[in-house]
């Protein structure tokens, strides 16, 4: 049997950045860099996003929103036919947000208290 020594080297790092490095990148920089750029000069507009082939809708909104989240800015997304459509939140689009999160929240209470009676029945 081959006894070779390994060395292990350590090496200290600050927390932030050790927390950075760990995600890894999970956005294009350029791309994080526009929409950073577009997102804060939302004002009375809105902006209308072409997706790429091959850009699931789903996935380009939740980069959007995560981003949006960052710079602390409400924004409200659409589909549209091609791409997305998205603008500065305003007090009625976030009142109407929560009202429904509201109505499928206690759908989906209705629902799980359903399934739980018939299994016990």
């Amino acid at each position: 049997m081959d006894e070779r020594k390994m060395e292990i080297e350590f090496e200290d790092i600050p927390l932030e950045e050790a927390r950075k490095m760990g995600r890894g990148p999970r956005m294009d920089p350029i791309l994080y860099t526009a929409l950073k750029s577009k997102i804060s000069s939302l004002s009375n507009n809105a902006a209308r996003m072409n997706l790429p082939p091959g850009v699931s809708p789903v996935t380009m909104k939740n980069r959007i929103l995560r981003v949006a989240v960052e710079l602390r800015v409400p924004v409200t997304v659409r589909r549209v036919p091609g791409g997305l459509l998205f603008w500065r939140s305003t007090d009625e689009d976030i009142k109407q947000a929560r009202e429904v999160a509201a109505r499928l929240q206690a759908a989906q209470q209705r629902r799980t208290g359903a399934r739980s009676r018939r299994r016990r029945g």
